[in-house]
């Protein structure tokens, strides 16, 4: 027995039955083993919970060569995220659940925010756009999993579950833009759309960031005009 093997069992009975399924009990099950031995190496589920979590942070992989700048850092944190979290969508639950951080979890932020910082972020900023794609990486990948699993359920199934009581509403002509919006191909949450929004995130975050350097240097510019020494006329400006 050993607290490498512990993590391992429970993430894997995540992976299998999902975040619910995660016990002392049951993994002591799976390892044939007692939970008051399981005890000996985590104190509690919370403990065994943020265990599970960083194993997950230790699988960040980081690309082999350097970050050029902030954007091309965001974007692999980003396509990272979303990597681990298609493997792992229930570890989303323990992300949003305010989880202690464990030392993965603490090595890879301090890299993350080390290379931001080099390129220009300060701290509150970097933060901020980390925290944002945080928020969009959960709710694209939520998008994800539950269309794979539209997919994997029964035609029957999906025609018991027509929207009857909106087809009547919108057949009454008052809501024609809704209409044409559901007349639209749907846009699947795939590798494109993935891309498209975090182009769209990057984008914003670099609108913002320009923004606030224009606001500094006109701000610096009036406070060096306030600054300026006043030139008294001279008294021989209009010949005494």
């Amino acid at each position: 027995m050993s607290l490498e093997r512990i993590v391992a069992a429970g993430i894997a009975l995540a992976d299998r039955h999902g975040l619910e399924a995660v016990s002392i009990r049951r993994i002591a099950a799976e390892l044939g083993s007692s939970p008051m031995a399981l005890y000996h190496y985590v104190a509690s589920k919370r403990d065994l919970l943020n265990l599970i979590l960083d194993a997950l942070n230790a699988d960040f992989v980081w690309p082999a060569a350097r970050f050029t700048d902030w954007r091309s850092t965001l974007s692999h944190f980003a396509r990272e995220s979303r990597r681990s979290l298609k493997r792992h969508p229930w570890a989303s639950a323990l992300r949003t659940a305010d989880p202690e951080y464990g030392p993965e979890c603490i090595r890879t932020l301090e890299c993350l925010l080390a290379e931001l910082s080099e390129f220009g972020l300060g701290m509150r900023t970097a933060t901020r756009a980390l925290g944002v794609l945080f928020v969009f990486v959960n709710g694209f990948v939520a998008a994800e999993t539950a269309h794979a699993g539209m997919r994997r359920s029964k035609t029957g199934r999906r025609a018991a579950n027509r929207p009857r009581f909106s087809s009547a509403v919108l057949a009454t002509g008052k809501f024609p833009n809704v209409t044409r919006f559901l007349a639209m191909e749907a846009e699947l949450p795939d590798d494109d759309g993935f891309e498209r929004a975090l182009n769209w995130i990057l984008d914003g975050i670099d609108a913002d960031l320009a923004a606030h350097v224009r606001t500094a240097t006109a701000k610096r510019q009036i406070a060096n005009k306030r600054k300026a020494p006043k030139h008294e006329p001279s008294q021989f400006a209009h010949g005494g």
